[in-house]
């Protein structure tokens, strides 16, 4: 998708500037003549351009509420008979997000070119998910789509239900910690160094956790440029180390193992891992696609590791519950 800013006169003779996301200069000319727009000019921008105009323009990303109302809507005009590109339309001029209206005219557009509806939202990853795209295609295909995005839109109010108790919950130990830090920065660089002095003239041997105190505020204080940057330097080798697939997958494999976190960890992916499943299957995908479409959007590449050895074993005929059985990662429970 290239990005193109336009400039044109709509039918009351009013000047409209704006941007648009489109494969070609020809889709944008056609999109806006069919909104009765007189168009005085289009250009493709920039890459750099075009990030900073739609940060400014738009400077809120869809949420997991945003997504969920938008499938309910949808769900419903569907259900009443409403034709597909209809339906687009009218929620576009209904939803207040600017950047979610401009996806749906996306959407309606490339629906009015013949495009399916999981067509073409999979041209937009970063609003519909590979697992959302497979569970609409999946309807789409049984005939079945107003009530799989009935089914789709509760699971994402539930999903974000459990995201927003979770933030609730993370909320206090964070500014705990930032208080924390912020705290202890400013003993270490302000007010120990005042007392540097008096300790220095004490004519007795300072105790060990006083003396590392002091080597600590000296260096925060004479070394902070040092600090930063062996901070970035950590960041920057933990990041290339996540690149790199097998050290990612050492990684991984750790954090689920690991003590306190490991089964916290464990449990998070096994949650993700049977929701995700669970609303390909409720959409109608077979049991194979399904997997595989589960191990493509799993993070954790260890865990994804294993959701691939279920799907090969799934392919030989194995059931499900044993072929989770035989996974080190999946709970009994899981399995059974």
């Amino acid at each position: 998708m290239q990005n193109f800013t336009f400039k044109a006169r709509n039918s009351e003779g009013v000047l409209v500037v704006g941007d648009m996301q489109a494969d070609r200069r020809e889709t944008v000319v056609t999109t806006l003549k069919r909104k009765g727009y007189y168009l005085l000019s289009v250009k493709q921008q920039g890459r750099f351009a075009a990030v900073f105009r739609r940060k400014a323009q738009f400077p809120n990303r869809i949420t997991i509420s945003d997504r969920a109302v938008f499938t309910q809507q949808l769900a419903t005009l569907l259900k009443a008979g409403m034709r597909l590109s209809v339906a687009l339309k009218t929620l576009s001029k209904q939803t207040h997000s600017k950047y979610l209206a401009s996806i749906i005219e996306h959407l309606q557009f490339d629906i009015e070119q013949s495009s399916s509806l999981s067509e073409a939202m999979a041209r937009h990853p970063a609003v519909f998910p590979p697992v959302y795209t497979a569970i609409v295609r999946a309807s789409e295909q049984s005939g079945n789509l107003a009530e799989t995005l009935f089914v789709l839109s509760k699971q994402l109010k539930a999903r974000a239900a459990v995201s927003s108790r979770i933030r609730a919950a993370l909320a206090y130990p964070v500014f705990l910690a930032v208080i924390s830090t912020g705290v202890v920065l400013v003993l270490t660089t302000f007010v120990i160094p005042k007392f540097i002095e008096l300790f220095v003239n004490v004519n007795q041997r300072l105790p060990w956790p006083t003396r590392m105190l002091v080597w600590c505020s000296g260096a925060v204080k004479n070394y902070w440029w040092l600090l930063l940057v062996g901070l970035f330097t950590v960041a920057g080798l933990v990041i290339a180390a996540l690149k790199d697939s097998r050290l990612r997958l050492i990684i991984d494999d750790f954090l689920l193992r690991a003590p306190v976190v490991g089964p916290l960890n464990q449990q998070l992916q096994l949650a993700r891992f049977a929701r995700t499943l669970g609303s390909l299957l409720n959409g109608g995908v077979r049991i194979v696609q399904a997997v595989n479409t589960t191990k493509a959007v799993t993070r954790n590449k260890a865990f994804a590791a294993e959701i691939g050895a279920i799907e090969q074993a799934v392919l030989k005929g194995t059931t499900l519950a044993e072929a989770a059985g035989k996974q080190k990662h999946f709970t009994p429970f899981i399995a059974n």
